[in-house]
């Protein structure tokens, strides 16, 4: 027997980062939002997954400030079992502030 064979296979992970104290322009008008991303990736186990997908989510265009402004707080919510890793990872959801 191969050792590929017995090495078990881990499924994908979906993990849900949250941002918050993200400033953005909307209108002319600056506001600060909320904002919430799944990242869907293929890891070794849910701990690494958890890091990559920050490292994704901080890398992001979406989750850049507006210069001058600090960088967002971000903080993995979930970590769960997916069944694949789509093609194109989901978009932002964006919700204002309540702070």
């Amino acid at each position: 027997m191969s050792l590929q064979a017995t090495v078990k296979r881990m499924p994908p992970f979906r993990i849900l980062v949250r941002g918050s104290g993200l400033w953005i322009s909307l209108d002319d008008e600056m506001q600060r939002v909320e904002f919430s991303v799944h990242r869907i990736l293929d890891t070794t186990d849910a701990e690494t997954a958890a890091r990559q997908a920050l490292a994704l989510v901080r890398q992001d265009p979406k989750a850049q400030p507006l210069p001058g402004y600090p960088r967002p707080t971000l903080t993995v919510d979930e970590v769960a079992p997916a069944d694949a890793v789509p093609a194109v990872q989901p978009g932002f959801a964006f919700y204002p502030d309540p702070d």
